[in-house]
């Protein structure tokens, strides 16, 4: 089975970003929601969440559980601060 043009740029755009510190699925979840936190916040990055950020923008798995968890933040923040003391 021979790669498509479209699969061949992705898999070398895939490793031209790859680094020796390069996040894994495991960590990037571990840190996520406070990534999250930090950008709707506006709080600056530390360099293990910068980390998460360009483990988000190659996996796409990782961010499609990112903007789940955003949309998730962001229904709680428009229903107030009761909706979240009734769990």
């Amino acid at each position: 089975m021979a790669l498509t043009n479209e699969q061949i740029k992705t898999l070398l755009s895939l490793v031209c970003t790859t680094c020796d510190d390069s996040l894994d699925c495991d960590g990037c979840y571990e840190r996520v929601a406070e990534f999250a936190e930090a950008e709707l916040t506006g709080r600056p990055l530390c360099e293990a969440l910068c980390a998460v950020r360009t483990h988000l923008k190659n996996c796409p798995c990782c961010a499609d559980e990112y903007r789940a968890l955003l949309a998730a933040l962001e229904e709680l923040k428009q229903a107030g601060p009761e909706a979240s003391q009734e769990c």
